[in-house]
């Protein structure tokens, strides 16, 4: 609430200024035909900039989510660049606000013409309604009550109105050097805060994504949802926790702008000393950036994973047909990822690349997973290697089929009739990710084993699941990929914080300080003319003595 009052009060009481020394200069020169056209304006002014406010506000609400957060990234933005240049400019030039505007008025009407006041009126009125306007919108949606922050608004505007119609008539005399420097720091911090909303909205946006580290609780002394809390983010737009991106930014115009706003007057640079000095200032910053990206720790690359795990085997023998009744055992399994796909090694023989794709969500020791399918991939078996049978007898066959042949196998009333076989495994890989880090952090694994029997005639028949192998990580393995992906986690956010965003906001700021520098560096000095006197004859002489000849009028013989 007070941050929209401050807001209201301000861009009022300059737009209620300007209006009523254009007012008093028409009613003091009876002109009051045009002090009517001037109201007038000022009317159509107001309603304008209500209706860019509702436009705005609708054109917000009826959006999706996302771009509904785009649009707030954009209309903060604007509204700190808006800010940012009001200040800056009131700060130059509020000790000769009203001397600048009554000579500028004065010259007006010495011209005969009132048309330019009431033109000027306007503007100005459509101009701070604008600017109020866009303000308001971006504190709206920073808001914790919407409701408060329209009253907080509406008070600083009838507030302004009865200034500005006081001072107009003589009752108040209003320093108005110490009026907008109170209220520029106001607006600096609220600005500061509309900085932290855009970076906000632009991450939700999905705009930014790095910096997001928490770096600043404020949960101790403004716990969410309390009256502390509702002022911090109500007035400076700060919430109880913060990224590290929002703070560097924060701070990076917080203390450059208050140090403009508060600085002496009396001392105040200006013409190409201020413009040296911004610039040996935005030199700083890239130095202090390269030292940065030269002292962060570098970025752990994804690697693989080598996971010990447990099996469970089950299944029938194929030459004997007993069941294997789920042979326990252990082993270890490697994967590694790479463009969407899992390279799986199973107890560092098979080796198998599947495409994965997302299947869920799971939380694993606590962090937040997502939990992969692979695609199943299957690959022939060397029976002689796998120390398989090539051929199986018929009742082998029938063994495992649970006592019955492929449909269309025929046994030709002998089951002793033998047939070739061949194998093939076929593997399913279940992985579950740390999305931050890319870390593996669980996986499972299962093999099925298939037998194809061909015939005399060279039929081939499906003749079942020889073995299926469940390959599980142990507890002890996921808690150590868990510490891992921590590792991993803190050393990217180090890089990322001292090698990316810490250096790409000071760039940033360096860059702003030269623009702001180039126009004063690029004024030129003033050429100081020598004064010329006449000569006996009506010419003139430049009063810079020519150099001496030696011989000649002025020279000294020695």
């Amino acid at each position: 609430m007070l941050a929209t009052f401050v807001i209201g009060l301000r861009e009022g009481l300059e737009a209620a200024l300007i209006v009523g020394i254009i007012a008093a200069f028409l009613k003091q020169n009876g002109r009051s035909d045009a002090l009517r056209r001037m109201w007038a304006g000022v009317v159509v002014a107001v309603v304008l900039c209500l209706a860019v406010g509702v436009a705005l506000q609708s054109v917000n609400s009826a959006l999706p989510q996302r771009q509904q957060e785009m649009l707030e990234c954009v209309v903060a933005a604007i509204a700190v660049v808006m800010v940012s240049y009001m200040v800056l400019w009131m700060r130059a030039h509020s000790r000769s606000l009203k001397a600048d505007l009554q000579q500028a008025a004065g010259g007006a009407l010495a011209s005969g013409s009132a048309t330019a006041l009431v033109v000027m009126a306007f503007l100005a009125v459509f101009r701070e309604g604008f600017e109020t306007a866009v303000f308001l919108l971006a504190a709206f949606q920073s808001a914790v009550s919407p409701a408060q922050a329209a009253t907080g608004a509406s008070l600083g505007v009838l507030l302004a109105v009865g200034l500005g119609y006081l001072i107009y008539r003589g009752g108040v005399k209003l320093d108005l050097s110490k009026f907008f420097r109170i209220t520029g720091v106001v607006l600096v911090l609220v600005a500061a805060g509309l900085v932290m909303s855009t970076l906000r909205a632009a991450y939700e946006a999905g705009w930014l994504t790095i910096g997001q580290q928490h770096a600043v609780s404020l949960s101790l002394i403004a716990r969410p949802g309390t009256v502390q809390e509702s002022l911090l983010t109500g007035v400076l737009g700060i919430r109880s926790t913060m990224p590290v991106v929002e703070v560097v930014a924060y701070l990076l115009y917080l203390v450059p702008m208050l140090a403009v706003v508060l600085w002496p007057a009396r001392r105040a640079l200006t013409g190409r000393i201020l413009g040296r000095a911004l610039a040996g200032t935005a030199a700083l910053a890239p130095v202090l950036a390269a030292g940065l990206v030269a002292l962060a720790p570098s970025s752990p690359a994804s690697t693989s994973a080598s996971l010990a795990v447990t099996t469970v085997t089950t299944g029938i023998d194929p030459v004997t047909g007993a069941d294997l009744a789920k042979v326990g055992g252990t082993g270890a399994v490697s994967t590694a990822l790479a463009a969407g796909n899992a390279a799986v090694t199973l107890g560092g023989a098979l080796t198998v690349t599947s495409p994965l794709q997302l299947s869920g969500h799971d939380v694993v020791g606590g962090l937040p997973a997502a939990q992969y399918v692979g695609r199943q991939v299957t690959l022939p078996v060397d029976a002689a290697g796998a120390g398989l049978p090539t051929t199986l007898t018929l009742a082998q066959v029938a063994a495992l089929g649970a006592g019955r042949l492929p449909i269309g196998l025929s046994a030709n009333g002998s089951g002793n009739v033998r047939v070739s076989a061949s194998y093939a495994d076929s593997v399913t890989p279940t992985v579950t990710i740390d999305p931050s880090t890319g870390t593996v952090v669980d996986l499972s694994v299962t093999s099925v084993r298939t037998v194809v029997v061909t015939d005399q005639a060279g039929e081939r028949f499906p003749a079942g699941i020889v073995r299926t192998v469940d390959f599980a990580t142990t507890p002890y393995a996921v808690a150590g990929q868990i510490a891992a992906a921590a590792e991993t986690g803190d050393r990217r956010g180090d890089h990322q914080v001292l090698g990316q965003v810490i250096p790409g906001l000071l760039s940033i700021f360096a860059l702003i300080l030269l623009a702001l520098a180039a126009p004063h560096l690029m004024r030129r000095k003033r050429k100081i003319v020598a004064p010329v006197l006449p000569t006996a004859v009506g010419e003139h002489e430049s009063l810079t003595p020519l150099p001496s000849r030696p011989g000649g009028p002025g020279s000294r013989s020695t």
